[in-house]
């Protein structure tokens, strides 16, 4: 019996002594995404899409014929939560139909990370007062997770100077 003991301590302390030596290798890390290998990389600048639909307001900065106003959008977006965005839009109306407008825009996050844009388009006068816009939006960075973001947004609206609220669409990709 005390054989038996003797054995069965030496086998669990041998066992005990073997598990102990056993240590699980630890990977390196990258420090950067720079050091990351090519699949890391590619993973991160993987565009995906992003769609948004807001009610905005427009106020006039400065009237035509170069008319410069400041849109600003609450509503929903993929990627962005409950949000809102500003946009300063310059809208030229020196030129026949349709007519060229450009800006710059933030879009912020329901959690107040941003990113920014910078955008291009076309107001074209419709029936009833009002006009189809269509904007093409390049993102160019922003702050917390949009830091290094980028992508492409296309926007739609109906514009109505009697009124004070349209909608506005977006449709596009962003990598972040």
């Amino acid at each position: 019996m005390k054989q038996q003991f003797t054995d069965a301590f030496l086998f669990v302390f041998t066992c005990l002594c073997f598990l102990s030596s056993c240590q699980k290798e630890a990977a390196p890390v990258p420090e950067n995404l720079l050091d990351a290998p090519i699949s890391k990389k590619n993973e991160a600048n993987k565009m995906v899409p992003i769609k948004g639909t807001y009610e905005t307001t427009h106020e006039v900065l400065h009237a035509p014929p170069m008319l410069q106003q400041r849109i600003t959008g609450i509503g929903q977006s993929s990627h962005l939560g409950e949000g809102t965005f500003v946009a300063i839009s310059t809208l030229n109306l020196t030129t026949p139909p349709p007519f060229q407008l450009a800006g710059a825009a933030t879009f912020y996050a329901a959690n107040g990370d941003t990113f920014y844009t910078s955008f291009a388009g076309t107001s074209t006068p419709s029936t009833g007062g009002s006009s189809i816009v269509v904007m093409t939006h390049t993102i160019n960075g922003g702050t917390g997770r949009f830091e290094n973001a980028t992508g492409t947004l296309i926007g739609h609206a109906i514009a109505n100077p009697a009124r004070t609220t349209s909608i506005v669409t977006y449709e596009g990709t962003i990598s972040y």
